[in-house]
């Protein structure tokens, strides 16, 4: 790393550039190499996931013939509420959303450091459930978003944008006056599609009656 640095600061002090500008080109290179950069956008995630794009693609459903939206829905909130806790319910709409599910998990998430040393993570998983009338039955649709919270490589990824000594950002852009909550920056990952699965097989035995199959993610 110290080799890295000091073949990019040198040349750049014998042409008089200056040393701040320098620091922030290294921290930016050392960033996008120990994969950080992934997780460094300005934009944080929501907190809930948008219902109004329910493309196939982006979420595991199943076709419910000869049943009814109402009994559908129903259980799509006793399904929800085995890995979640629900915070939305809207029948007309059909539209079922959970309050994040925080955990850990050591690695996995496919940065260089998490397969080097196994750097726990803090994630979390935000699920919802869409039921949609289609024909003499319907259609339900789950998807969990999943999430690993990377504040503080957000926040040093920023600091070292600052090429200049002049301090010229506003309060807010400084993050000042703002909750640790405001503060939080979320990296959406890949879905957790076996969660899904799981969520709509409850979905389906609660309306058989059969077992239903004990939730295996918390």
């Amino acid at each position: 790393m110290s080799l890295l640095a000091n073949r990019i600061s040198f040349p750049c002090a014998r042409r008089g550039q200056h040393p701040r500008m320098n620091r922030a080109i290294i921290c930016t290179l050392v960033l996008a190499l120990g994969g950080l950069a992934a997780g460094c956008s300005d934009a944080r995630s929501s907190d809930r996931i948008d219902t109004r794009r329910t493309a196939t693609g982006d979420w595991t459903q199943v076709r419910l013939p000869n049943t009814s939206s109402e009994a559908a829905f129903d259980a799509g909130v006793y399904a929800m509420q085995q890995w979640f806790r629900v915070t939305e319910t809207d029948p007309q709409r059909g539209v079922i959303q959970s309050a994040p599910s925080e955990y850990e998990q050591k690695g996995g998430t496919g940065r260089i450091r998490d397969a080097a040393i196994g750097f726990r993570n803090r994630m979390r998983r935000i699920g919802a459930i869409v039921v949609q009338e289609v024909g003499d039955g319907c259609i339900v649709k789950c998807k969990v978003a999943v999430q690993r919270l990377d504040t503080a490589d957000h926040r040093a990824f920023r600091s070292n944008q600052q090429f200049g000594d002049v301090p010229n950002e506003t309060p807010i852009q400084q993050e000042a006056g703002v909750s640790p909550q405001q503060e939080q920056v979320w990296t959406d990952m890949p879905r957790d599609r076996a969660l899904e699965r799981q969520v709509l097989d409850v979905v389906q035995n609660r309306l058989e009656g059969s077992a239903e199959p004990k939730p295996t993610a918390k």
